[in-house]
């Protein structure tokens, strides 16, 4: 038997994917005052590849 209290949950993926921009632009902000644009290039390059290897959705 269905419980009427449940429903339907909203969708945050937006919220969370802006909010994940905004985290990551801030670390690599951060990693290139620290220690310089190399460093922060490369973290950019070493987390792309590994999305790159997350299994693609249908």
């Amino acid at each position: 038997m269905p419980d009427p209290h449940m429903r339907e949950v909203e969708n945050y993926t937006t919220p969370f994917l802006a909010m994940m921009f905004v985290i990551f632009f801030t670390a690599l902000f951060t990693l290139w005052a620290m220690f310089g644009y190399v460093a922060s290039l490369l973290s950019g390059l070493v987390v792309h590849l590994l999305i790159d290897r997350l299994p693609k959705r249908d």
